[in-house]
C-alpha cells in the first residue's frame, strides 16, 4: 500500500478539516484551554527548531528551549506580558550562554533567536486571547485573515502564475499569490470586523490592516521557507500530513501575532 493515494492539496484539506475545529474549540473556550493549546504547539515548535538548527546537543537545547518559551506562557497568563518577555530574554541569554560554554559557536545565532521566534508569536495569541470582551473575536480574527491569506495566495498562485517574488528562497511564491492573498485578507478582515466585533472602524483601516496582515503572514512564511533552506529541509516536520509541521502551519502567526498584540496595546493606551 503507498501513501500516495492523496494529492498535496487533499490532505493539506483532510488536515485542515481536523486540525481547524481544535484550534477554534480552544480559541472559543480561551483560559486554560487555549493556554494548554498553544502549550502544546510550542512543544511541537521547539522540538522542530532545535532538530534542524542545531548541530549537536539538540536534545539538551530542546528542552531549555520549551522549558522557557513554556514558562514565558504562564508567566503571561498568570502575571504580565512585559515579565513573560522578560522570560524569553533570559532563556535566550541562557541558551547563547550554554552554546559558548559547549563550544556550539556555529548555532549561536540560532539558540539566542529560538525562544524568540516560538515564544513571542504564541505569548501573543495569549495576551489577544485575554482581552476582556473582544479577545475570542480578535483572535479568531486574526486565524481567519492568516488562513484566508494562505488560500487566497494558493488559488491565485495556482492559477494566474506569473513572476516569482523570490525563486531562491521559495520557488513556488509569485507576486500574483501575494496579490490574491492580500485581497482574501482584506475581505475577510472588513467581514469579521463588521458582523463579529462590531468595531466603529474606518471600512479603510480595516481594509489596509487585513492587507499589512497579508504582507505579514508571507513575510513569515518566507521567513520559515529561508530558514528551510538554510538547513536545506523541505518540511519543519512531518507532524502534519500535507502541512509538513507545526512551524509550517503556524508560520503565518510569527509576525502578524507580535504586530496584531502591539497594534492593540498602544490603541489601548496600555
Amino acid at each position: 500500500m503507498t501513501d500516495n493515494r492523496f494529492s498535496s492539496l487533499q490532505l493539506r484539506v483532510m488536515s485542515a478539516c481536523v486540525l481547524a475545529p481544535i484550534a477554534v474549540a480552544a480559541l472559543y473556550f480561551g483560559d486554560l484551554y487555549f493556554a494548554t493549546f498553544l502549550g502544546l504547539a510550542s512543544v511541537a515548535m521547539c522540538y522542530e527548531w532545535c532538530m534542524a538548527s542545531l548541530s549537536s546537543r539538540r536534545l539538551l537545547f530542546t528542552v531549555v528551549t520549551t522549558v522557557t518559551v513554556l514558562i514565558a506562557l504562564c508567566v503571561s497568563y498568570y502575571f504580565s506580558l512585559s515579565q513573560s518577555i522578560m522570560v524569553l530574554i533570559c532563556g535566550a541569554i541562557v541558551m547563547a550562554l550554554a552554546g559558548s560554554l559547549l563550544k556550539q559557536g556555529k548555532d549561536f545565532q540560532w539558540l539566542f533567536l529560538g525562544p524568540f521566534c516560538i515564544g513571542l508569536p504564541v505569548v501573543s495569541l495569549l495576551v489577544i486571547r485575554n482581552i476582556p470582551e473582544d479577545g475570542f473575536a480578535l483572535a479568531i480574527t486574526l486565524f481567519f485573515v492568516i488562513w484566508a491569506t494562505d488560500i487566497g495566495a494558493y488559488f491565485a498562485g495556482k492559477t494566474i502564475g506569473g513572476p516569482k517574488i523570490a525563486p531562491s528562497i521559495s520557488p513556488n511564491k509569485t507576486w500574483a499569490g501575494l496579490i490574491g492573498g492580500m485581497v482574501a485578507a482584506m475581505i475577510t478582515a472588513f467581514c469579521m470586523v463588521y458582523f463579529l466585533i462590531n468595531a466603529e472602524t474606518a471600512p479603510f483601516g480595516i481594509v489596509i490592516l487585513g492587507a499589512i496582515s497579508a504582507i505579514l503572514a508571507q513575510a513569515g512564511d518566507f521567513s520559515e521557507s529561508a530558514w528551510k533552506r538554510k538547513f536545506g529541509i523541505k518540511d519543519a516536520s512531518n507532524l502534519i500530513p500535507g502541512h509538513g509541521g507545526v512551524l509550517d502551519r503556524l508560520d503565518g502567526i510569527l509576525f502578524v501575532a507580535p504586530g496584531l498584540m502591539a497594534l492593540l496595546l498602544l490603541t489601548s493606551g496600555n
